[in-house]
């Protein structure tokens, strides 16, 4: 068995002999991403530093690598491995965004301008953004497309709440840019599609909902989904010079292509204009590139959105590096359990590929003067009310209050139970879940607010924000803060934009009456700036490590030099203590693979002399 591999027409070019012409077959396709030329009787792949080293893997000895790709390699290796392992923080310089905006060429950090430069410059024409929350992402993405002088309509797409409040505003602030915003009712997105269409700028800024791009799916003969057309086509008759996505682990949603959400798969449907070297087209934006949950396997979905032809299979790169387990649960069912990356190796190629594909910078490496974030684990005791139906649950599975009774029939509502239940007594009716003012939580945030001098008449001017995922529990909250005399102003999912950025602008205002903010832990991971505030009551932590970040780091951010604190509210002998473990867990993995890939270990990236205290949790949670 012998392959010889070279470059043809910017593929690699793989042309094999032996005497078994089906193990060639399976080896070729188990390559992967690849293609035969009848005309040229060879194996066509991506011309990839990624697509070499699975031939090697594949062929082994038996692979011959003739001298072009030989030179094309050793100079590809040489760029990754130099934009790999560059100063991440150094000042460069600026290519045409001084002349094209200049006001935010001025206003950029040195971190920012580097940020600007690798990302109009792109990986394969692509790039994934993964600085942390709070470091100013928004302003690298605008820059890097006008530095590079990107010509042709770009397509940002965000979340709802940062339609405006984030893109429009910081577009309109600082250049001169012809901007579009296409949101709100069906009406108001078409006309403005509509418009930016129409525009005959040479460069041109639609900013959409998500939503926009979804397709449309029905059901065929044998019931299973397939493509029916597109909610809004006209977007995908447009040639894109660029596309950047705002959130993307929440436009993939998962781990494989196959189960992307619709508008994620709407997305990888998008046309482009001729790709130019060294010039970003596809940019994926999050601070937290983890799929649904929190797990490194979740990388898989931008990873394939941004670099299509190299990522083309889930299950193939899941082998090559995380270890897989299979279970035979039937005679005919196999189940695959996947569990950590692999070591050696394997690992050092996974995060060595990565290198040049993610810019990844810490608060603690760009804001070198931003004091970091003291955590503060509140360990609450359950009340006796509380035991019992906790107890109850665990026995029966069901949740037994004053006014009714529901079951928590399944393992996803079991825990959703488990951890309601945890933060306070609650009661059922007409089978709603509802919160009472018996709650260790609720009890022990009233003492520490009261410490503080947000509730009482002791005075002070901390300000602080409560936070929960439940609003059931954000209700009873209220109900004791008014019981207290405690003004609050509060953002929910359901907040009007307008009555959103009310409440945020009176909670950043000098105003000293009104000290607390009362927060849906999901509504308020995004688009909101509350670092007015000094501390964070989490009420119950999310079980993604990145979702807390997020919701930290609405007060932890770089317009505001402050000590911020977070305390996160576990009680005792319940289902927090096995979330904070799994949390943590998650949270090593995380910063294993960013900060490893560039010699930055995961103390120095969680630098906190008052963080995590591993023997008191092993204590509590004993």
């Amino acid at each position: 068995m012998k392959a010889v591999a070279t470059v043809l027409d910017g593929k690699i070019a793989v042309k094999t002999s032996g005497p078994d012409f089906q193990e060639l077959l399976d080896r070729c396709r188990e390559v992967g991403a690849g293609k035969f030329s009848k005309p040229d009787k060879v194996w066509l792949y991506p011309l990839s530093l990624d697509t070499c080293h699975r031939l090697r893997v594949v062929w082994g000895k038996s692979l011959e690598v003739a001298q072009p790709l030989r030179e094309w390699y050793g100079q590809a290796n040489a760029k990754a491995d130099q934009r790999a392992s560059i100063d991440r923080t150094a000042d460069v310089s600026l290519n045409a965004l001084p002349e094209i905006a200049p006001a935010l060429a001025e206003a950029l950090r040195p971190d920012q301008r580097f940020g600007a430069v690798w990302v109009g410059e792109g990986w394969r024409n692509a790039a994934l953004l993964a600085d942390q929350p709070g470091t100013g992402k928004t302003l690298v993405t605008i820059a890097g497309l006008l530095d590079k002088n990107v010509q042709g309509p770009v397509l940002i797409s965000c979340p709802r709440l940062s339609t405006r409040s984030v893109w429009w505003r910081e577009l309109t602030r600082w250049t001169d840019e012809v901007v579009y915003v296409a949101r709100g009712t069906r009406a108001q997105r078409t006309k403005a599609i509509a418009e930016f269409i129409a525009d005959p700028a040479a460069r041109k800024f639609l900013i959409t909902v998500s939503e926009t791009l979804r397709v449309k799916e029905e059901a065929n003969e044998e019931g299973k989904k397939q493509f029916a057309g597109y909610e809004y086509p006209e977007l995908f008759d447009i040639k894109w010079a660029a596309v950047a996505v705002d959130e993307s682990h929440k436009m993939f949603g998962s781990l494989t292509t196959v189960r992307g959400n619709l508008a994620g798969k709407g997305l990888k449907r998008l046309q482009y204009l001729p790709a130019q070297p060294d010039t970003i087209q596809r940019l994926a934006i999050t601070g937290t590139p983890f799929g649904k949950g929190g797990r490194v396997l979740g990388m898989f979905g931008s990873l394939h959105w941004l670099w299509p032809d190299e990522f083309t299979s889930f299950w193939r790169w899941a082998y090559d590096h995380f270890e897989v387990t299979e279970k035979q649960v039937t005679r005919t069912k196999v189940v695959k359990e996947i569990g950590g990356l692999k070591g050696g190796v394997d690992e050092e190629h996974f995060l060595r590929s990565l290198g040049p594909r993610i810019l990844r910078r810490t608060k603690a490496e760009v804001l070198p003067w931003l004091p970091p974030k003291e955590y503060v684990d509140v360990w609450c005791e359950m009340t006796p009310a509380q035991e019992k139906q906790y107890a109850r649950l665990f026995d029966d599975a069901e949740v037994v209050g004053k006014s009714g009774m529901v079951t928590a029939d399944g393992v996803l509502a079991f825990i959703t139970r488990s951890k309601q239940v945890a933060s306070g007594l609650v009661d059922v009716i007409d089978e709603h879940v509802v919160f009472t003012q018996d709650s260790c939580k609720i009890e022990m945030l009233i003492e520490k607010l009261t410490a503080r001098g947000v509730v009482g008449d002791v005075g002070g001017d901390t300000k602080v924000i409560i936070a929960s995922q439940f609003n059931e529990l954000l209700d009873a909250t209220k109900e004791r803060l008014d019981k207290e005399g405690c003004q609050y102003l509060e953002i929910r999912g359901a907040t009007s934009d307008k009555k959103r950025d009310q409440a945020m602008a009176t909670f950043q205002s000098d105003q000293k009456d009104i000290r607390v903010m009362v927060l849906n832990s999901k509504a308020g991971g995004v688009s909101v700036t509350l670092d007015a505030a000094d501390e964070v009551h989490m009420l119950d932590e999310m079980w993604d490590p990145g979702d807390n970040e997020q919701l930290e780091d609405r007060i932890h951010r770089a317009s505001r030099n402050h000590h911020c604190t977070i305390l996160r509210y576990r009680t005792e002998n319940s289902i927090d203590s096995s979330i904070a473990a799994d949390v943590e867990g998650k949270r090593f993995e995380q910063y294993r693979v960013l900060d490893q890939a560039r010699d930055v270990s995961y103390a120095r990236a969680l630098v906190n002399p008052k963080g995590f205290d591993l023997g008191t949790f092993q204590e509590k949670t004993r």
